[in-house]
């Protein structure tokens, strides 16, 4: 998934979605040898393979690709890695737009775990517990502040803080990697970065809707 960008916004992004620390550690993302590997950005199949499971899950908006290729593996499939294989993709072009689009792989990366409750990992519960530590730190903090308790505050602060300080590091280092970014591109990195993790971490926290829910096929009786 070669990411390119054509703006500065878009070429922070495009940065950010081939770094670990925004999007994790998968090769389609970041490189690699060729090897085996769990998903892969579009991709191409064999046609036994497909027939055997099925074809893409349609009542999948989002995650679709993720969760057929777990069905191919199950199914005694290898899905397999190729570097040589790389496809362009052009990030969004708005900051809303980009949260937009990472709220909605966060709601869908939980439906994948409502009906494979085995692929969940610390890798997809990384981004909800941040935000989930972010949210009650500031919570703490305001509290703190109002009832003049010094402590408090001081402890509230130290997820908000925490996450801003290896957002910064993560940023310099995505930035200073050869092709550089420019000044405005790596400033817009941390923002982008925030964005990306946010979104798909309260994406993941609410779910589906209720009307969402009643299109989706039952899972143990659910």
């Amino acid at each position: 998934m070669a990411a390119e960008g054509t703006t500065e916004f878009e070429r922070a992004v495009a940065r950010a979605m081939t770094s670990r620390f925004g999007v994790g550690d998968a090769s389609f993302h970041v490189g690699g040898e060729a090897g085996p590997a769990l998903t892969v950005y579009l991709g191409c199949f064999r046609r036994d393979a497909l027939d055997r499971i099925g074809g893409y899950d349609e009542s999948m908006v989002r995650a679709q690709d993720w969760e057929m290729n777990l069905r191919i593996r199950e199914s005694g499939g290898v899905v397999w890695f190729t570097p040589e294989m790389r496809v362009t993709y052009h990030p969004r072009h708005t900051l809303r737009a980009l949260a937009l689009q990472y709220h909605d792989y966060g709601r869908w990366r939980r439906e994948v775990t409502r009906r494979h409750p085995e692929t969940l990992s610390l890798r997809y519960l990384a981004a909800p517990v941040a935000v989930t530590g972010i949210g009650v730190g500031v919570g703490l903090a305001v509290a703190g502040a109002v009832t003049q308790r010094p402590w408090l505050a001081a402890l509230g602060l130290c997820a908000p803080l925490g996450y801003a300080v290896l957002n910064l590091a993560a940023s310099a280092q995505s930035a200073l990697s050869p092709p550089r970014l420019s000044a405005r591109e790596a400033a817009t990195l941390p923002v982008v970065y925030a964005t990306m993790h946010g979104s798909w971490g309260l994406g993941f926290l609410r779910g589906l809707s209720r009307a969402e829910r009643r299109t989706l096929p039952a899972v143990d009786g659910s």
